[in-house]
């Protein structure tokens, strides 16, 4: 219940601070976002971070793939080295 009412202290606040700021100092905030955005340390970062999140998905999968594995192998009663139990 505390946490609802932070959330919507939280969301009230930032309505009037937001709503006292005006449209100049939003717009003026959408053209800074678009600058950084469009910057090329930003573009070299987006590029990094998808490299990096595709090699971490292809790590993730390759190792749920060898746990489904084991178990698969435990279930069945096989061994490591693939003997039956």
């Amino acid at each position: 219940m505390q946490f609802r009412f932070g959330l919507v202290l939280g969301l009230a606040i930032g309505y009037v601070l937001g709503a006292k700021a005006g449209r100049q100092r939003y717009e003026q905030i959408v053209r800074l976002w678009g600058s950084v955005k469009g910057s090329q340390p930003a573009q070299q970062l987006g590029q990094d971070v998808r490299v990096a999140a595709s090699k971490a998905g292809q790590q993730i999968g390759s190792k749920a793939n060898e746990g489904v594995a084991k178990v698969t192998d435990l279930v069945r009663g096989e061994t490591s080295n693939g003997e039956q139990r």
